[in-house]
């Protein structure tokens, strides 16, 4: 036979016994022992068409230590080799070697467990080894610190360590706080977040049904996060008051050690401390707040809130009342609040009865020199005394002047004088006023000229008593 031969026929050997090696199936109960518990083998076998029994063997390292099978009358017949194994039939074509809790000792680590079919060698399963299972123990974290400091924004890799020997090899599961997170088996790259300041990172590592598990607490080092404790837009009238407080709502360090506060666009500083007051409110305070705050780790992003002034009427100032012998002269300052529109009245009162005040009906107002104006309410009663005052109003609220007041004079041969010296003491009010008022608008720079003309009129008004409906002629200025 010449070598070819030979070869064919040393294949053809080889293909059989390995398409008959494996064919039958040896699983375990459990993927490792367990010292002093249980332990089972099963065989899955079939028997060959030219044999008339059903049996199987089993050996542990190459040894028999046992046969099972049926009977011909259906009774099963087993033959253990070793006290320390027990067998038995399962079903038609299922056997299985049982190792009892006390044989289930060191003695069967690693050993080499097969089963076969006992009549013919070449139906068998394939070699499955015997492990003992060895439990997670010694688990650590690296860095071992607790708490684990880190910086916003930082990688860290953080490793948990089990002892080499445990088999199976153990599942590694991550969490911070309750939730999950992925990491690649024992190794977790943790990017630090201050969402997750003051919670728990976890490894648990488990095997053979038993966990271990072992924990640190995340110290996370962040900038201030601030809010102000204000609506975004702050509605403020003309002359009031605002107080803002820069809140902290959380940070760590928790010590702030300083703040700061500007207005965008310019570069000076408008406050240092927590909060930030302003005593009057100008024309000008249209301006967006910011504050930020620090601590060790760096500033915050800044927090803001606008300022929107109310244009609400400025006061009235100086108003004065001459009266004659059956009218009065209602003389006063004013100013408009910006380029917002604005209207004036006069309103009067019986000073005698101490009554409530009454819309003065007017027809027109007599201008004498910028910014100053007067009224003249007639028809009223001789040797009375009358208060008065100017109500200035637009979009956004109302103001009153002071009240003032005066006594008409007595009818008698004396009215022409009297004529003639009120008009003269008119005047004279009227340009006291003048001056005074300009001396201060030139101390007061909040104060926006009113762009009003000079003009000249000369219509009178008449007292009445009005309904809630204003009947009034409106002084308007813009």
């Amino acid at each position: 036979m010449d070598n070819i031969g030979l070869l064919f026929i040393l294949l053809m050997i080889l293909s059989a016994y390995n398409s008959s090696v494996g064919q039958y199936n040896l699983t375990s109960s459990l993927p490792a022992a367990i010292l002093g518990k249980a332990y089972s083998w099963t065989c899955s076998i079939f028997t060959p068409v030219d044999q008339k029994y059903t049996v199987v063997k089993f050996t542990r390292n190459s040894i028999l230590v046992g046969t099972v099978g049926w009977n011909s009358d259906g009774t099963c017949l087993s033959n253990p080799q070793s006290s320390r194994y027990e067998l038995h039939c399962v079903s038609e074509n299922v056997f299985s070697l049982s190792i009892p809790p006390a044989s289930m000792t060191k003695y069967e680590e690693s050993s080499d467990w097969r089963c076969g079919y006992f009549g013919d060698e070449s139906y068998k399963s394939k070699v499955v080894q015997l492990k003992i299972a060895v439990f997670v123990r010694n688990l650590s974290l690296s860095p071992n610190k607790n708490p684990l400091t880190l910086a916003e924004g930082t990688r860290t890799l953080v490793t948990c360590s089990v002892n080499s020997d445990a088999y199976p090899a153990p599942i590694i599961q991550w969490f911070i706080g309750e939730t999950e997170v992925n990491g690649t088996n024992q190794k977790l790259e943790l990017m630090a977040d201050k969402n997750d300041d003051a919670k728990i990172l976890r490894c648990r590592a488990t095997n053979n049904n038993n966990s271990l598990t072992t924990a640190t607490v995340l110290n996370i080092l962040y900038k201030p996060v601030t809010r102000i404790a204000s609506p975004k837009v702050l509605n403020v009238n003309i002359g009031g008051k605002v107080k803002v407080n820069c809140e902290v709502v959380k940070a760590n360090p928790v010590v702030i050690l300083e703040y700061l506060w500007s207005v965008p666009g310019n570069p000076e500083i408008v406050g240092r401390e927590s909060y930030l007051s302003i005593d009057r409110v100008s024309l000008r305070g249209n301006n967006t707040l910011q504050c930020s705050a620090r601590n060790s780790v760096g500033w915050s992003n800044v927090a803001s809130v606008a300022i929107n002034v109310l244009f609400v009427p400025l006061s009235p100032k100086f108003i004065k009342a001459v009266c004659c012998y059956d009218h009065a002269d209602i003389i006063w300052a004013t100013s408009t609040s910006g380029s917002v529109e604005q209207t004036s009245f006069v309103q009067w009162a019986s000073d005698a009865i101490n009554g409530p005040f009454y819309n003065a009906a007017t027809d027109a107002v007599n201008t004498t020199e910028e910014d100053v104006y007067s009224v003249r309410v007639n028809h009223l009663s001789p040797d009375s005394r009358y208060l008065f005052r100017v109500v200035s109003v637009n979009r956004y609220g109302s103001v009153s002047s002071t009240t003032v007041s005066c006594q008409i004079k007595k009818r008698g041969l004396a009215v022409a004088l009297g004529v003639t010296f009120g008009v003269l003491l008119f005047l004279s009010v009227a340009a006291n006023i003048y001056l005074i008022y300009r001396q201060s608008q030139t101390k007061d720079g909040n104060t926006t000229k009113s762009p009003r003309s000079k003009k000249d009129t000369n219509y009178e008004a008449e007292s009445m008593k009005l309904s809630d409906v204003h009947q009034y002629q409106e002084i308007t200025v813009s």
